[in-house]
């Protein structure tokens, strides 16, 4: 259905209540009660035979005995009268949407209630009727004051943030979170999705995309069931307004048996911090982070940039900020002019520091409301300032408030971003209530406003983006490769020849090798590759050669080849001896490059990912790695480069020369394209791979065929 279909329930104007109740511990008689108190702009209808009225309203036996048009209902009868409740709504034709508050379904693991749920669901697609539930508690819309949730503290004021969760107590508890900050932090929207079995969680996210009320989207997510639905989803959503998720699970890495170091090293919770990265979202660990980065976006203007100026009165709560900042590489210290350095050490008293380093001042606790004015205007005014962070926690004989009130002043001045630190307790709320009401975010501690302004930056950075995004990347050419096909109807790997030939196929240039099954092929082999050369032992039962000790390196002469060849063969037939050995493989004896990995594993929500990282035998404990859901741009491809810290080697170190970068996210991004194409291909692992100064040489290439 269009996403359209939504606004008749986040607009309702006649809703009936069913399952209504005079009982204050009944959720319908909380539902009602509220949504009277709150001032609902439209019509409520509860519904219960047995009672003529409910608080004021009065009672309807049924669905089909209300004559007015509705266009909601909110059902909290027991999931056993859920069905009947929704037929009655079907025969009406006028209802868009159900609310089912009733629990008792899917959620139980229960066969039959998962097929009372499906039944339900069947009633309402015929009918073209929205359900969101069971077993959820709703939607807000602050503006009209529709509210069906029963969770407490969940009052409407009217904001510009777009909530969404897949837990109803979690949910509420953000509500409460934003209503207690110093100034109660108002939202535009809020929806539980409950067992999903229609609504879901990735339609709230496309119409807070399209709902102009909305300026900032804030969700709580437990999973998704296709990632890369949300990836091309909020691709498209983030280059207009900010997405901030918490995603839960990040301890759980729901890693698998796998065949390939990039098997080993993907868990699910890393390719989640890939796949957002990639599509704009902003992911935040902790309930409080999500509502202090909402806050930030919803009052703060957004950065031009990244670069940040500290001004503290206190050195610990600045050294904290410090920390903070430099744990992401998104921001770094502001390059302040020189010419606003000297300005502000005359400002200052002599003991304060300035740009000591700089970006970061010490102001002492000697500053007072001329000092904290002067430094912040001058900072401002600094066309190498994006934003600033504030901190202080103002003496006795400077009132806090007297304080707020004149640096409020300055940073209205100005369209840049500024997250004050007064810090949290009674002495300090009376003025930050001040500065949020002003519309200047406030913080109780250091390391918030400088995590706050890290996430800022971050989606202000995305908005208006103009680059190759997950939705708009080319696509690979789609038609599964013929060596991949095979190897799948014969339910094997593919041998590392036929894996170098996908891969030239590929475009990629492999290096020249040979399948001997002789030793003298195989000193035949050498001489035409010329020497040194490596013979390696292909059989699909052995995967990591290595562990098999099934490679011989560096064999410089005739005599040495065939003499390895021998000890190869013969060590393998003694080793593995269930193994077929398919030959043995010739190849360059490579030196010289630097060794990193480039892997793809097929995750089970987000597809193909691609892997690179550092490289060679000691790769599962470095664990230096990134990751990118395929199909991606070269762009992407050097972004994912840059974010290792092999990435520094590459570049070149203590005179060595720089390697080829360029060459290295061609590599990257046509990986993605292999997988794309060859939905078969569960694993890849190209390690090592060299990349030299000139080019790159894949020197062992593995391609896991299905599960």
């Amino acid at each position: 259905m269009s996403i359209q279909s939504l606004k008749p329930i986040f607009e309702a104007e006649n809703i009936a209540i069913v399952g209504a109740s005079k009982d204050p511990g009944k959720a319908a008689h909380q539902i009602q009660k509220r949504m009277i108190k709150q001032g609902f702009k439209g019509r409520l209808f509860p519904v219960n035979p047995r009672e003529k009225e409910i608080l004021g309203l009065p009672c309807y036996p049924s669905v089909a005995d209300i004559k007015e048009r509705l266009d909601l209902i909110v059902i909290c009868v027991p999931a056993r009268a859920v069905l009947s409740v929704m037929r009655q709504a079907a025969d009406r034709e006028d209802i868009k949407g159900a609310v089912i508050i009733s629990a008792g379904f899917a959620e139980t693991g229960i066969p039959q209630q998962a097929e009372l749920q499906q039944e339900i669901v069947e009633v309402a697609r015929a009918a073209k009727i929205r359900v969101f539930g069971p077993n959820c508690i709703g939607v807000i819309n602050t503006r009209i004051s529709l509210n069906t949730t029963f969770s407490p503290g969940c009052d409407a004021l009217p904001g510009d943030i777009g909530y969404f969760t897949q837990s109803g107590a979690l949910g509420g508890s953000l509500i409460m979170l934003a209503l207690d900050q110093p100034y109660p932090l108002g939202y535009s929207k809020w929806a539980h999705v409950g067992n999903m079995c229609d609504v879901n969680n990735l339609e709230i996210l496309e119409y807070y995309g399209q709902d102009p009320e909305v300026k900032v989207i804030a969700g709580y997510m437990e999973g998704v069931p296709n990632g890369r639905e949300l990836m091309i989803l909020a691709d498209r959503i983030t280059r207009k307004k900010p997405v901030l998720l918490l995603k839960v699970g990040r301890t759980d890495i729901g890693s698998k048996a796998t065949f390939s170091h990039t098997g080993t090293l993907s868990g699910s919770d890393k390719i989640y911090d890939a796949a957002f990265a990639q599509s704009g979202i902003v992911r935040v660990n902790t309930v409080d982070e999500l509502i202090y980065s909402a806050k930030a976006l919803s009052m703060a203007p957004y950065p031009a940039g990244n670069r940040v100026c500290i001004i503290t009165e206190a050195g610990g709560p600045g050294i904290i900020a410090m920390d903070e900042l430099g744990s992401d590489k998104s921001v770094r210290l502001a390059p302040v002019t020189e010419k606003t350095q000297e300005a502000i050490k005359e400002a200052l008293p002599p003991m304060a520091m300035v740009c000591k380093p700089n970006g970061y001042i010490d102001m002492t606790a000697a500053a007072m409301e001329k000092e904290h004015m002067d430094t912040l205007r001058l900072v401002l005014d600094d066309p190498n300032v994006d934003s600033a962070i504030l901190i202080s926690l103002p003496p006795t004989f400077l009132p806090a408030e007297k304080l707020a009130q004149e640096i409020a002043g300055v940073i209205k001045e100005y369209k840049k971003p500024v997250m004050v630190c007064f810090m949290k307790g009674e002495p300090m709320l009376a003025a930050r209530a001040y500065l949020e009401e002003a519309g200047i975010p406030t913080f109780d501690t250091p390391a918030q406003a400088s995590r706050a302004l890290i996430n800022m930056t971050k989606a202000a950075a995305r908005l208006d983006f103009q680059g190759s995004g997950f939705s708009d990347v080319g696509k690979a050419a789609g038609k599964a490769h013929q060596l991949v096909e095979g190897a799948a109807k014969e339910m094997r790997n593919l041998l590392e020849p036929e894996a170098i030939k996908l891969l030239s196929d590929y475009g990629l240039r492999m290096y020249p090798h040979f399948l001997v099954n002789s030793r003298e092929e195989a000193v035949k082999a050498a001489k035409e590759i010329g020497f040194p050369v490596v013979l390696k032992i292909v059989s699909p039962q052995i995967i990591h050669k290595s562990e098999y000790k099934g490679v011989r390196l560096n064999l410089k002469n005739e005599e040495e080849v065939a003499g390895s060849y021998d000890s190869l063969v013969g060590h393998i037939k003694t080793a593995a001896p269930e193994a077929e050995i398919k030959g043995v493989l010739a190849a360059p004896f490579v030196t010289g490059g630097i060794e990193v990995i480039v892997g793809m594993i097929r995750d089970p929500q987000f597809g193909p990912v691609v892997m690179f990282g550092s490289g060679g035998i000691m790769v599962e404990v470095f664990q230096d790695v990134s990751f990118r859901v395929a199909p991606f741009s070269k762009e992407a491809a050097l972004q994912m480069i840059k974010e290792t810290k092999i990435s520094q080697v590459l570049k070149g170190i203590r005179g060595e020369e720089p390697k080829d970068i360029d060459s290295l996210a061609n590599l990257l991004a046509k990986i993605g394209d292999v997988a794309v194409d060859n939905s078969m291909i569960s694993e890849m692992d190209l390690n090592p791979v060299l990349v030299l100064e000139k080019g790159v040489t894949v020197l062992d290439a593995r391609v896991i065929i299905g599960e």
